[in-house]
């Protein structure tokens, strides 16, 4: 696909609207991970020297609009998921150029643009409290799109975790819009995409988390394309599972038995699963609460019981794992999702050994992507004090990198900015 980059467009006094994901992990209103929102700050300050008025819109967390009968109780239902607490962030950065409203569409949100001073910035209220942004019906989609449409002149993506959805602020409102470019950010992850689906061999990828769902289209091309796979998570419950393996209590995403025993069998020798996770009992909701730990050797026959829940990658699969990797002598790796429960301390392991497999091969192409894994290799380096910048290429696109390796970058978000 073709795009129009942000510095083909003269934006000196024209009013640009920035897509951007500040979906930060935020909890009791404060930012765990800013390396999402700093990630955007290139674009930000090239569209301010230049001298564009800039409208930034954004979605922060998963509020359903619908549950509310008024914009305070959906804050009150959600208070992690108003875009004020990344207005509060920003202002530290930005100082007077930036300004917040409380709503995304409306005669009030056409004043403050209107006024806005050029250099200056306008951040609006979380996308997502609009029932059009994430409607299931296409009309209401296109009314809101049509309403946020008549605020600027210039429409900017910056965000690959965006494109993969049907958002009306992602896939509707760039087909309203006169003018569309991508911004810098989202051009560096499109060409970190593009060296992933051609990738240098020998390749290799971590995959973590739970959705299967999520990973099992990207699973299939990357193994086509002749990546090594390393599994972790509780994504490798359901390869466990498949392999008569007896994962206790385990988080499962279901439904995919056919698909996994066919990979494996296919694939034997290019999936590698874990011969030993560390375990322990979860009896509550809170995730720091987790007794009775210890290690399950599948080698040795020992068996995941009923009340544990596999919980982190052992120490004999991730020694596997690292000596895999130095056989292979790969050129290219990946990393997406956490290979453990990494709130926890104590299941850290597995994410902080792929962050230091990641280190040691400075050589290969490297790139890990999505919120967990990424909040996981930050807190490996501030812990043992190395710069992040050699860990390899931030994607702050978690399920955004995997449908575009999945879909070989034919994505709705990039679709409707194509030769616009």
């Amino acid at each position: 696909m073709n795009y129009k980059l942000l510095n083909q467009f003269n934006v000196s006094n024209k009013r640009v609207f920035l897509r951007t994901d500040f979906n930060a992990p935020i909890v009791n209103k404060k930012v765990l991970d800013d390396s999402k929102i700093k990630a955007h700050h290139t674009t930000i300050d090239y569209l301010a020297n230049k001298g564009a008025r800039i409208i930034l819109g954004t979605h922060v967390g998963r509020p359903k609009p619908d549950e509310a009968d008024s914009r305070k109780e959906l804050i009150h239902n959600y208070p992690d998921t108003d875009a004020e607490i990344i207005f509060r962030y920003l202002k530290k950065i930005y100082g007077d150029k930036i300004s917040f409203i409380d709503t995304s569409i409306g005669e009030e949100v056409n004043g403050c643009i209107n006024n806005l001073p050029q250099g200056h910035i306008l951040l609006l209220q979380n996308l997502r409290y609009e029932k059009g942004e994430q409607s299931r019906v296409e009309n209401e989609k296109l009314e809101f799109a049509k309403h946020l449409s008549s605020y600027f002149d210039l429409y900017v993506n910056d965000a690959l975790s965006v494109c993969q959805n049907g958002d009306a602020s992602v896939s509707y409102l760039p087909q309203l819009s006169k003018n569309t470019a991508i911004g810098f950010l989202l051009k560096e992850e499109i060409n970190r995409m593009e060296k992933l689906i051609k990738p240098e061999l020998p390749a290799a990828a971590f995959l973590g988390g739970f959705k299967v769902k999520d990973k099992i289209g990207a699973l299939q091309k990357l193994l086509e394309k002749g990546f090594e796979i390393f599994i972790g998570g509780a994504m490798r419950n359901p390869f466990l599972k498949s392999q008569n393996y007896n994962i206790g209590g385990s988080k499962l995403d279901s439904g995919f038995d056919d698909i996994i025993h066919k990979l494996m069998n296919d694939f034997r020798d290019k999936i590698h699963i874990p011969v030993d996770v560390r375990v322990g009992e979860m009896k509550s909701k809170d995730k720091q609460k987790v007794s009775n730990l210890r290690y399950v050797n599948f080698l040795k026959n020992e068996e995941i019981h009923a009340n544990e829940e596999a919980l982190d990658n052992g120490p004999e699969t991730m020694k596997l794992y690292k000596e895999k990797i130095e056989q292979k002598g790969i050129k290219t790796m990946l990393a997406n999702g956490p290979f453990g429960l990494i709130e926890n301390r104590s299941f850290r392991f597995g994410t902080y050994q792929v962050a230091r497999i990641f280190l040691e091969n400075e050589q290969a192409f490297r790139v890990y992507g999505g919120g967990e894994v990424n909040h996981g290799f930050n807190l490996f380096s501030k812990e043992f004090k190395i710069d992040a910048e050699k860990l390899g290429d931030q994607c702050n696109a978690g399920n955004g990198m995997l449908q575009y390796i999945a879909n070989e970058g034919d994505l709705p978000g990039l679709r409707a900015l194509s030769c616009r």
